[in-house]
């Protein structure tokens, strides 16, 4: 059996070479959850790995790790949830709303600064960045899974795809927004969203090797109509969660 992390052969359980389990397979349901979640708030050394890796070359190291070199991978769902919550405790310091305020009080057309006026199903969005993006997630998964259909991921490795793109982007607002505390110009709150946007065609372009760039960046954007499609809905069944149970 060759190893999937690193091409040798395998005798056995774990890999000789590397150390990797030689049981790594194609992302399932049965493996999932131990795939994607195991040690959340553990940093190892694969945290650092990750995070160099998804700087200088993203949509590579996910697909190394989609095709089962996960050794030296800091696991998914931690990744998110560890910079998302670090972006969360960054906006309260610098007292800056974050994406998911915007996006509430945007959406709902409420003022950002009166709580009272956003329904009370909607304040623990904004009070709980990172489990939204990670509620989020499955959403925007389901998008991307439909407008890249053709290639031939599966919606579980989607959600993976997601996770480490939707941690990065946390990384970028998370600077930004330190930004604010001395600098005040609304070009700081533009810059992460066109540079958060830009990095996921970054990803999805080393991430799907085949066809034209052109089309695949049509379908980066028909993710993101479909994902605000799909979440503004999302968004409107829980503001309205109260009135339907009352």
């Amino acid at each position: 059996m060759e190893c999937r992390n690193c091409g040798k052969i395998v005798e056995g359980n774990f890999c000789s070479h590397c150390g990797q389990d030689s049981k790594v397979s194609r992302i399932n349901l049965p493996n999932f959850f131990n795939q994607v979640s195991e040690n959340v708030f553990i940093l190892n050394k694969g945290f650092f790995y990750t995070l160099i890796n998804l700087f200088i070359r993203p949509g590579h190291s996910i697909r190394d790790f989609l095709n089962g070199k996960r050794k030296y991978h800091f696991k998914p769902i931690a990744y998110l949830l560890v910079f998302s919550s670090i972006y969360f405790l960054i906006s309260r310091i610098a007292e800056q709303n974050t994406l998911i305020d915007d996006l509430v009080s945007g959406f709902f057309s409420y003022d950002p600064d009166n709580k009272n006026e956003i329904p009370p199903s909607l304040t623990w969005f904004s009070s709980n960045y990172a489990y939204t993006a990670l509620l989020l997630l499955p959403i925007f998964s389901f998008a991307s899974f439909i407008a890249f259909f053709k290639y031939r991921r599966s919606y579980l490795e989607h959600i993976v795809i997601n996770a480490y793109i939707t941690g990065q982007q946390a990384i970028f607002y998370s600077i930004f927004i330190s930004l604010e505390i001395f600098i005040t110009h609304d070009i700081l709150e533009v810059i992460p969203v066109i540079l958060s946007i830009t990095y996921t065609f970054w990803v999805i372009s080393q991430l799907f090797t085949e066809g034209n760039r052109i089309i695949k960046i049509f379908r980066s954007i028909l993710t993101y109509i479909i994902y605000m499609v799909l979440s503004s809905a999302f968004l409107l069944i829980f503001a309205n969660i109260k009135m339907m149970v009352g």
